[in-house]
């Protein structure tokens, strides 16, 4: 069986670890968000970055 490699795009991680701990930090003060929600959200954030990278 042959694994797949994984490439790691450092610049997308950092927008995402900033993005979300921006919307964190923001939710903290609001509680706009539920958990699961926030869960969700960032599901979809992450989702996204990964369908940009594979379109590129």
């Amino acid at each position: 069986m042959e694994k797949a490699e994984i490439t790691i795009n450092d610049k997308a991680i950092e927008r995402l670890k900033r993005k979300i701990i921006l919307q964190e930090n923001q939710n903290l003060k609001t509680r706009e968000k539920s958990d699961q929600r926030m869960v969700a959200w960032i599901k979809e954030q992450i989702e996204e970055e990964a369908q940009c990278y594979l379109n590129q």
